[in-house]
This record gives C-alpha cells, structure tokens and sequence, in this order.
C-alpha cells in the first residue's frame, strides 16, 4: 500500500483525511479513511475525475438490491500510483467493470484503491482515452451493459438487428443506451415509458427521433424484439410485451429482479430472477404465438473496447453529457442517496469529489 490510509496524497483538492461514502445501518455517511484491506500484492489507487449514480446505488442505499455490492462503481479515474506487477501506468484515466472480480474500495470516494491478480486487474479496469471528454467517458459503464444487452438480442433472435424493429421500455439512462446502441447496429428504434418527465427530458437532448418516443401505445410494427429496462421487471409490463411483440419475437429482460419474481399467467410460468441473472432463455407459447424471453446481466470486456469507441466519435450521435440532470460534491452524495429507492426522476447524477 502506497501511503497510509489517512494521509492525503498530493493530488487534487487537499482534505485533512481521505474520505468514502460508507452504508451503515443509519443510511449513506461520509467517512474518513478507504475501508479497503489489501488482500494481492499488486493494484493502483485511483483518483475518481467524476462517477455517476447508478439506479442500483440506490437500491443498495435503500436496501433494495441482492447479490454483492456494487456500490459506487460508474466512475471515471486517473491512476495516481501502482505497486507490484499491476499492468497500468501513473497518469492514465481507467473506469472500472463491476462485474468482475476485484478488491476494491467504493469510488464514492476521494481515493479508490483496488488490488487483485494482473488478469484481474486487467479484466476489470478498462483504459479510458483522453480524447473522450469526462462527462462522456463516465456513461462508459452503463453503456457496455448495454452493448452486452444488444448482444443478447442479437443471439436471440439469431442473427443480426440491422433492419429490424427493437422496442425498449423504460426511458431512464439504461432504455436509452440500449436504445441508442440498437440505433447504432441499425435498428429501428422505439422507446416506451409510463411518464412523460423522462420523455420530455429526452426529447430535448435530441438524442433519438422525437417520433420514437411514447408512452404505452404499440409501434403500428410490431417489434421483433423488445427490451425491458424499467427499474423492476413488472407484470404489466412482461404482459404487454408478450401482446406487442411480433411472433416469434424476442423479449429481453434486462430491468431489475428479485429473488421471488415469477410471472404466471396464461398458461406461461417464468422465474424471472434467474432468468436474466443467469442469462437463461425460455421459449413460451402466448395466444397464438411462439415468443423467445431470455435475460441480460453484467457486461464482457468486448462490451467496454465498442462502448468505448462510440464514445470516441467526434460527432453529437454519443453526446451523453447532454442526459446529465445534475452535478454534486462527495460531502452531498449521501443525501442524494438517502431517498426511498432508485429515482423516478430523468437525467444522470454526476459526482465530482
């Protein structure tokens, strides 16, 4: 370990001690210190430039979320040191794959040290070029999740998705990547969501056509895929996918699930949870046709490399800073987090420490 946990190095904005988000039994605090215990004998610690909040910080603040923590993991860092045989140089800016497997401390954080093996290390922090301004590079996360969605609906469907209807519900930052990356495979795109806020606010981004985007009325096509990507997998929704989407269609589940999740009804019986954490397919007859449900968890590091060179593009087609709703400090984040679940609201929270 490079310094003790409780001297500040000399990088960016000088505090008497390191400081970290922390979720304790009385909600979000701020803490001095890493909570991090080297456990490998390489690693680098990583100065977070901006982090984003993601709808599972939320979760995880609200005690919503299953399965191992991924607290304050969309972040955007410079590597300010390394030790042992880690397999990245002082001065570069990496974000981080939370899915695999690493010893981190969270990046709500002044510092985010993070230890492990050099193909864990390798596998879980990505280079970030630094011709990719900030506020652009921080959706690199969300965006490889979904990339990896899009790959599933591909394999689904069992070809390509050039050319083919895709539907998503849910217009909050996870619909609209995936939305935007079916775009960009050449797709045609729609997107649906029970409120207007978060359509008004992505109307005015300009991101997707104006005419994409509405509430619950079917596409007059129906879709030969359909993505759901609301917060939680709801029945009212799974049901109106199976009316909408096109025989021998494709639905995705990529929104949130719990351990307890099914779906029963019309002869259809679905565990949900393992579903998409496991990735699994399911073929069900509804009315009278055959549709394919599978489900989408996590990302790949291929995910990250494409992701990555989207963000790169020189044009407006990847400006995601223009989906940022806000930016706060690290001493505001734990009130930001200490709501009743994941936001409702439209846009992106951006943490600058």
């Amino acid at each position: 370990m490079p310094w003790p946990e409780t001297q500040t190095p000399e990088v960016g904005e000088a505090h008497p001690v390191l400081r970290h988000v922390a979720l304790t039994p009385e909600g979000p605090q701020l803490r001095p210190g890493l909570a991090w215990s080297p456990r490998h004998p390489a690693g680098v610690m990583v100065r977070p430039l901006v982090l984003g909040v993601c709808r599972s910080d939320y979760k995880e603040a609200a005690r919503q979320r299953q399965g191992a923590s991924q607290f304050g993991h969309e972040v955007v860092g410079e590597v300010v040191a390394r030790w042992g045989k880690a397999p990245f140089e002082v001065g570069e800016w990496v974000c981080l794959d939370p899915n695999r497997p690493l010893n981190r401390g969270t990046a709500f954080a002044d510092l985010m040290p993070a230890d492990g093996t050099q193909r864990e290390l390798t596998e879980a922090l990505h280079r970030v070029p630094g011709s990719v301004r900030l506020e652009r590079a921080v959706f690199a996360e969300p965006l490889a999740c979904a990339v990896h969605c899009l790959d599933r609906v591909t394999r689904a469907l069992g070809g390509q998705v050039s050319g083919h209807q895709v539907l998503v519900v849910g217009a909050g930052i996870a619909g609209t990547l995936i939305a935007l990356s079916a775009q960009a495979a050449g797709a045609t795109v729609s997107l649906r969501n029970a409120g207007v806020d978060k359509l008004e606010f992505l109307r005015a981004t300009g991101l997707l056509p104006v005419g994409a985007l509405g509430q619950d009325e079917p596409p007059r096509t129906p879709p030969r895929a359909i993505v759901l990507a609301t917060a939680f997998i709801e029945a009212r929704w799974l049901r109106w996918a199976l009316d909408t989407v096109a025989p021998d269609g494709v639905i995705l589940l990529y929104g949130g699930t719990q351990a307890t999740d099914h779906f029963t009804e019309a002869g259809v019986s679905l565990e949900l949870d393992p579903l998409r954490r496991q990735e699994g397919t399911a073929r069900v007859r509804w009315g009278q046709k055959d549709v394919t449900v599978a489900g989408s968890y996590g990302t790949e590091p291929s995910c990250f490399e494409r992701g990555l060179r989207w963000l790169a593009a020189p044009d407006s087609t990847w400006a995601l800073e223009r989906l940022v709703l806000r930016r706060i400090g690290l001493t505001e984040l734990p009130v930001e987090l200490s709501g009743e679940g994941p936001r409702a609201r439209p846009g992106k929270v951006l943490v600058v420490p």
